[in-house]
């Protein structure tokens, strides 16, 4: 990424060409860049990883996970359909944002709503100017009153997930018939992400709202302005969103080739084994495949082989994360002790497990994994600095040694390794008595109630239980429906679970969800190991306050190197590549890697000679 030059006023308002002086005074920019500049210029007619020209038409059916019950991101319970995310911006196809994310930069943003973005020199506000002709989908303009109304129920009304987050913004105030501020507080002026936070939040209809309560959940399809509206659907099973003819941002040049299917069929599976069976069986076209098995075996059937079928493997130009690692529930006593932690650590063995699934996975060493904000090496000067404060607090290995997977991978399980770690859970107060591993003082026995998303996984904790049974843990694997696993998860019914980190190039809010201290009282933040660390806490704080994408990488690094050291989680797999399957119907632009998505939703489109072809071979088999 391209730094920016000292000083505040350059660092905010990211200057580039053509800015816009409105009657207001303020200096309106086409984008906004997260310490750095927009790639595109404001004259720009389209994004490079798109086809301008891709034409309209045709449908496209995806799976999803699980179930759903609930058309309102703003709920305080229930299941989101794909398709009104409210963080997430690709997955929010019923409301618009201020602003839409290039899927080819790393942290830019370019008017949707909006048609200019501003920050004050002092960080004191963020405007923005909302564009012409903006309209919902009953053919009424989209006001300030809109934006406002919005902001105000986000963070009076709406889950923690979205409220806490509206902390740092004490206000909005309408500055013009098309201009808002919002006002940030004090203590967080000057915090580059918050621009970001505030411009991919769906604005949301006053006139349908405000007679309507956002807390409870609804199945009555609201009235939305983007590019698609809800048609038929079940609820729980599947949903049809169908593409608005008139959208009112269907050229604009953040959008310009996007959107292109007059449907997407969302179909809703318990388990991914049967999305697999679903996608050979032409009941659904797309399916990322994420059991390495199934992707070298399962696929071997007459449509791949006549060519109406493929596979294809890609990669996404950011950071890799960690793949559905092991957490520990650190609510209870026994996982409080780094002892402990490390103990179970050390029988991880990625190398052996990518050996029975077929090479398919990278080995993850950062929960940054593959990108510039992993830690290497041993802590620079800059890290240095935050992490000294905070000596006392944190593992000596911090600063002494790069973190690094457990020793001795490859053979399935390894002595040295059993060995060291029974002598680490001995130190912790836990012996081993008729073959069970009790604590010395309390006799409480050691089992671990493992709880898995999905069936394939459960499975894949087998041979990682085998290892524990060596040093007298007892474990037991449940893999229940999806809602009940997500209310498990919740509720912290359980001892380990898994869940995908997956950050981009801006992970302070995932990344406060899932580690803070504040985060783990919230009953519905994504920190279910309850993780409550004050020197973790320190570091996520140095995250928002970087004012430079040197101090923001060293910020992401210090806390990388507390996160490992002290065994909260256990890195195993990271997902370097992804597996697509998929029927042959439809035109793909000719991009590179981007940056967030698959893209087969919003960039593809439906090509009538290859879905010819596909239907010959269908109705020829």
């Amino acid at each position: 990424m391209r730094g920016v030059g000292p000083g505040l006023l350059s660092l905010l308002l990211n200057v580039t060409a053509c800015a816009v002086l409105s009657d207001t005074g303020i200096d309106y920019r086409h984008g906004y860049a997260f310490l750095s500049d927009p790639a595109y210029p404001p004259d720009f007619a389209n994004t490079a990883y798109v086809n301008p020209d891709a034409p309209k038409g045709g449908r496209i059916r995806v799976p999803e996970m699980g179930t759903w019950d609930n058309f309102n991101p703003l709920a305080l319970g229930g299941r989101d359909v794909r398709g009104v995310s409210f963080w997430v911006r690709q997955n929010n196809y019923l409301y618009d944002s201020l602003l839409e994310p290039a899927l080819d930069e790393p942290a830019t943003l370019y008017g949707l709503l909006a048609d200019g973005v501003a920050v004050a020199a002092d960080g004191a506000w963020i405007a923005f100017r909302l564009r012409e002709g903006a309209r919902w989908h009953d053919g009424e303009p989209i006001t300030v009153d809109d934006v406002v109304f919005s902001f105000e129920k986000f963070k009076s009304e709406a889950t923690p997930t979205i409220s806490t987050p509206l902390t740092a913004i004490t206000g909005i105030e309408v500055i013009a018939a098309r201009e808002i501020r919002y006002l940030v507080a004090e203590d967080a002026r000057g915090d580059p992400i918050l621009p970001r936070r505030i411009g991919i939040m769906p604005v949301i209809p006053r006139h349908y709202w405000e007679n309507r309560d956002l807390t409870r959940t609804t199945v009555e399809p609201p009235l939305g302005s983007g590019p698609y509206r809800i048609g038929e659907f079940s609820m729980g099973r599947w949903i049809e969103w169908q593409r608005v003819a008139d959208y009112w941002g269907r050229d604009l040049p953040i959008n310009r080739g996007r959107y292109n299917f007059d449907t997407i069929e969302v179909d809703y599976f318990r388990d991914d084994q049967v999305q697999t069976e679903a996608v050979k069986g032409n009941v659904i076209d797309v399916h990322l495949e994420n059991v390495p098995s199934r992707w070298a075996t399962a696929y071997e059937f007459p449509a791949f082989r006549a060519g109406v079928f493929r596979k294809t493997e890609f990669t996404l130009s950011k950071p890799a994360g960690l793949w559905w690692p092991i957490f520990w529930n650190l609510a209870q006593p026994r996982f409080q002790d780094v002892r402990v932690r490390e103990a179970l650590w050390l029988q991880s063995d990625f190398e052996w497990s990518n050996v029975k699934s077929h090479g398919f996975w990278g080995q993850a060493t950062s929960f940054f994994h593959g990108s510039e904000l992993a830690a290497r090496g041993l802590p620079s000067a800059a890290e240095l600095e935050l992490l000294e404060p905070l000596r006392e607090q944190i593992p000596p290995r911090v600063f002494t040694e790069p973190y690094r997977p457990p020793p001795n991978q490859g053979h399935g399980w390894h002595r040295d390794n059993l060995l060291r770690s029974a002598e680490l859970l001995r130190e912790a107060g836990w012996q081993v008595r008729d073959g069970r591993l009790v604590h010395e003082r309390t006799g409480e026995g050691f089992h671990i109630r493992f709880v898995a998303v999905s069936p394939a996984l459960g499975a894949a904790f087998i041979p990682y239980t085998h290892k524990l049974e060596r040093l007298g843990i007892s474990s037991s694997i449940k893999a229940p429906e999806i809602s009940n696993w997500l209310y498990r998860m919740r509720a912290g019914d359980f001892d380990a679970g898994a869940i995908a980190f997956l950050p981009d190039f801006t992970p302070t809010l995932l990344v406060s969800n899932s580690f803070s201290s504040a985060a783990a009282d919230q009953p519905y933040s994504f920190n279910w190991s309850n993780l409550k660390d004050p020197a973790v806490d320190a570091l996520i704080g140095h995250l928002y306050k970087a004012r430079t994408w040197d101090a923001f990488v060293a910020a992401a690094r210090a806390l990388d190197r507390v996160l490992l050291w002290n065994f909260y989680w256990v890195p195993s797999s990271s997902k370097t590549r992804y597996a697509l399957a998929y029927w042959d119907r439809f035109g793909q632009p000719g991009h590179g890697p981007l940056l967030r998505e698959t893209g087969f939703v919003d960039l593809w489109w439906w090509d009538a000679d290859r879905a010819a072809r596909v239907a010959r071979f269908a109705r020829d088999e």
